[in-house]
């Protein structure tokens, strides 16, 4: 377990508890000794919970009622829920923003005793960057995919409730570790000998473990600023696709040779696959939304106000923590 916090031993509650941030949460919190209110869909898969030690509200954020009656007891909030992949605009915001409104007016209505929020948006939110420049807290937000658009429009309900709960917003770039299932699939590729670019461009990105995002998000409910409530936080440093095709081919033992996917052939793939999505009546892993993103040269952030403000430090690079989650991967029998 991390140094000692505050929040060690106090009621909380986590939306999202189902998903990959939102249950490595769960799990550090229970080491913590916390008491764990965990708001859940009737369909959500509870594989990644332990049921006997949370609180369960199985319901809808969208209906108060389903869950306010924990936010009596609570003194921390984590609002992790939200969707990454989507069909349409409608459904990113339905999931990313409109549903900030009635659970942090609930927050504030039920929430009496509440001393932290912390709100996971992302660094879509703010957009891409040139190859050599970091986005930091002072960047204008520009986003440019349905997604990114609704996690800034999230990010802005929740600092609108920021006068009556002491909120923190973190802006995360891609994180990776055990039961996440999107960069999966990239070192799915990787385990098959096929170390996967898009186009001849390079392409840089900040990234950072789960365990350390989980840390940090327990470090900010524990001391929020109302004059500094909104960091970026990565591992700290900026990696090519070469470096993330070598790091996992190290953590994989294999080699693979790389594959170079045209820009053009990606955006055809992109437009077959929400067809056949549609077809079946499923969301599409891959589409144009998320075509515009990977174009980018560069999505890059810099951490530096979250670790001088919060004197944080990560603790795995991104040797050690694909380590971890290629181990548990091979654990499992995923790979």
């Amino acid at each position: 377990m991390s140094e000692a916090s505050p929040i060690d031993g106090s009621s909380t509650l986590v939306t999202g508890a189902t998903g990959f941030i939102g249950s490595h949460l769960v799990d550090a919190l229970l080491e913590r000794g916390c008491k764990v209110h965990c708001v859940v869909r009737e369909t959500s898969n509870l594989q990644w919970l332990d049921t006997s030690r949370v609180i369960l509200h199985t319901g809808d954020l969208h209906q108060p009622g389903t869950y306010q009656e924990g936010l009596t007891e609570v003194d921390y909030v984590f609002h992790c829920a939200g969707i990454t992949r989507a069909n349409d605009r409608h459904e990113y915001l339905h999931n990313n923003a409109r549903v900030c409104i009635p659970f942090y007016r609930s927050c504030v209505e039920h929430g009496k005793q509440i001393k932290g929020v912390v709100h996971i948006s992302s660094l879509a939110a703010v957009g891409p960057t040139p190859p050599d420049q970091k986005v930091d807290e002072e960047t204008p937000c520009h986003p440019l995919t349905y997604y990114g658009k609704s996690k800034l429009t999230g990010e802005e309900i929740a600092l609108g409730y920021a006068s009556e709960l002491p909120m923190v917003v973190l802006r995360p770039p891609v994180v990776y570790g055990e039961r996440e299932v999107n960069f999966f699939s990239y070192l799915k590729a990787i385990n098959w000998r096929m170390a996967l670019k898009i186009g001849t461009a390079p392409r840089v990105l900040s990234i950072i473990y789960v365990k350390d995002l989980v840390d940090a998000m327990i470090r900010a409910a524990a001391a929020p600023d109302p004059d500094r409530n909104v960091f970026f936080i990565t591992d700290g440093n900026i990696y090519s696709w070469d470096d993330l095709a070598n790091a996992a081919m190290k953590a994989l033992e294999v080699r693979a040779q790389t594959v170079i996917i045209p820009v053009s052939l990606m955006g055809f793939t992109a437009m077959v696959s929400e067809f056949l999505a549609k077809m079946r009546n499923r969301t599409p892993l891959l589409d144009r939304q998320r075509m515009i993103d990977l174009r980018q040269s560069a999505w890059t952030a810099s951490s530096e106000r979250f670790f001088d403000h919060y004197s944080f430090k990560p603790q795995f690079d991104l040797n050690q923590g694909l380590k971890q989650t290629c181990a548990w991967y091979k654990q499992q029998g995923w790979l």
